[in-house]
């Protein structure tokens, strides 16, 4: 789709830079019927120094006839170039998203035999305009053109085809799958107490809670800035409020003390007090061993230590967590460094 512009030479003026921005793609896919299908596309806009659109254009290539994505960057570019021309432009920063056509376009880098003669015409269309000034811009200003250039996609992890606009690409390997895989995977990655990363095996890129956000359901969001909070504090300093209603993790360094007890804090949240020292309710006027002899475990306690002992599980010494020896030495690593027994 082309957007209307006008093209007279006294719209645009002479000592205005206008930023050209170009992306091209190709995507591989698999149809439902298993086969493998090339899919390739690129997108081009045309702004204002205000950042004001003035044109812009989205293009479906024939996966046949392309041979790699540089190719496509490049006719991206010359399409934009041509743009500029046709609209009788001067001054053009081109805003470039791939840092090795960047490189090839500031002649750092030498491009491969199969682009050079798309090379060479971009530089002849250079030569038409006052001044071409390239920058390099990152890749997620500008592959979203290339991305609504394409339309649907064909999700790798559920195959099913999805609009370019429910599509997520990772920020830093720009992998895509469709919204709901990624709100799945998020959310067994959190449950499992590990950090998500790319779905695309085997990548391991790292996704980000702010590229994410806007992909997960409310609930979602906020578990991961609750364990974003709890990954703030050390391991060691951790400890939750006893109330079952409440269990608030909080930093035993940051609780002040609220009485003449040493011992005594209160919940940040649900502002009870407990003991600091063996994490029970307040026991005023009770030692922690009065305290223990007649409040025994709970059962639940009791049949938890016994499964443990049953299994073979070992407390970490540090955050108290339950580990597993699953294969390997008898060197476990649960934050800290735990040498399990036989």
């Amino acid at each position: 789709m082309v957007a209307e512009s006008a093209s007279a030479s006294n719209i645009f003026a002479d000592s205005l830079v206008y930023r050209l921005f170009f992306k091209g793609l190709v995507s591989d896919e698999t149809t439902t019927d298993m086969e493998e299908i090339v899919k390739a596309g690129f997108g081009i806009a045309i702004c204002d120094e205000a950042n004001t659109l003035l044109y812009n254009m989205k293009k479906l290539l024939n996966g046949d006839d392309v041979i790699n994505p540089e190719e496509v960057e490049i006719k991206a570019l010359i399409c934009v170039l041509n743009v500029s021309i046709q609209m009788e432009l001067r001054n053009v920063m081109i805003c470039c998203g791939d840092y090795q056509i960047f490189q090839i376009l500031t002649g750092r880098g030498k491009p491969q035999p199969n682009i050079v003669h798309l090379v060479e015409q971009v530089q002849h269309l250079r030569g038409k305009l006052s001044s071409t000034e390239v920058v390099l811009v990152p890749r997620a200003d500008v592959i979203i053109l290339a991305i609504e250039a394409i339309g649907g996609e064909t999700c790798c992890i559920c195959r099913e085809n999805t609009d370019a606009d429910r599509m997520f690409f990772t920020d830093n390997c720009f992998h895509r799958q469709c919204f709901s895989c990624v709100n799945r995977h998020v959310q067994r990655m959190l449950l499992c107490g590990i950090s998500p990363t790319c779905l695309h095996f085997p990548c391991n890129s790292e996704l980000t809670f702010e590229s994410c956000s806007k992909v997960l359901t409310p609930n979602l969001i906020e578990f991961w800035k609750r364990k974003i909070e709890e990954d703030l504090v050390p391991a060691a300093d951790k400890i939750y409020c006893p109330y079952r209603r409440c269990s608030m993790l909080m930093s035993k360094t940051a609780l002040s003390r609220e009485t003449n007890q040493s011992n005594v804090r209160a919940c940040v949240k649900c502002c009870r007090l407990f003991c600091i020292d063996c994490k029970v309710p307040s026991h005023s006027g009770l030692s922690c061993a009065d305290y223990k002899k007649l409040n025994p475990e709970p059962l639940y306690d009791v049949k938890l230590k016994s499964l443990a002992n049953k299994k073979k599980w070992r407390q970490c010494v540090q955050c108290s967590n339950l580990v597993e020896l699953f294969e390997g030495c008898n060197h476990i690593t649960c934050r800290y460094i735990y040498i399990a027994s036989n």
